[in-house]
């Protein structure tokens, strides 16, 4: 996960609202890679890296060891999400959607409906959960993806 990347570092994570059709997923791996060789923070250019995992997940990556991110920056990358959200209606900035892996699917449930998703095992205690409310390349690597009972979003659930 971002080989490429090998010191500290930041990520933004943003989740699909459904799967990326195999062209819609070329389309921003294209745009992203223009992306990475260009971005750059008060002229200096940054190391960095994008990936779609499981054709929902969108992740960048900057390794800040190299070159930390700047405010204008990290604007310039937002306004990439931000119209890739636009163009594909796929609500990339909505933090109540919450990535679940269950038999190699991604299950989006919302904040709201964790309790009856839950009640009725659309996730379960095993279930993988991508915490994206992680930052750090160390986390991606470490704790991005945690049993759904071993997560933040397990408190929510009444037993």
């Amino acid at each position: 996960m971002f080989d490429s990347l090998t010191g500290n570092g930041r990520v933004w994570i943003f989740t699909s609202n459904r799967k990326l059709t195999t062209h819609e997923a070329d389309e921003i791996n294209a745009k992203f890679d223009i992306f990475c060789q260009v971005w750059s923070a008060h002229g200096s250019q940054l190391k960095a890296s994008f990936q779609i995992f499981n054709n929902q997940i969108l992740v960048l990556g900057a390794d800040e060891d190299f070159e930390p991110a700047s405010g204008c920056s990290i604007d310039r990358s937002t306004a990439i999400f931000q119209e890739i959200d636009q163009t594909l209606q796929i609500d990339l900035f909505n933090r109540m959607n919450l990535a679940f892996q269950e038999n190699d699917e991604i299950v989006i449930v919302r904040m709201a409906d964790i309790q009856s998703a839950y009640d009725l095992k659309k996730i379960t205690d095993s279930s993988i959960f991508f915490d994206n409310s992680v930052n750090s390349l160390h986390d991606i690597r470490t704790r991005w993806k945690v049993p759904f009972c071993k997560s933040w979003a397990y408190a929510k659930i009444k037993k």
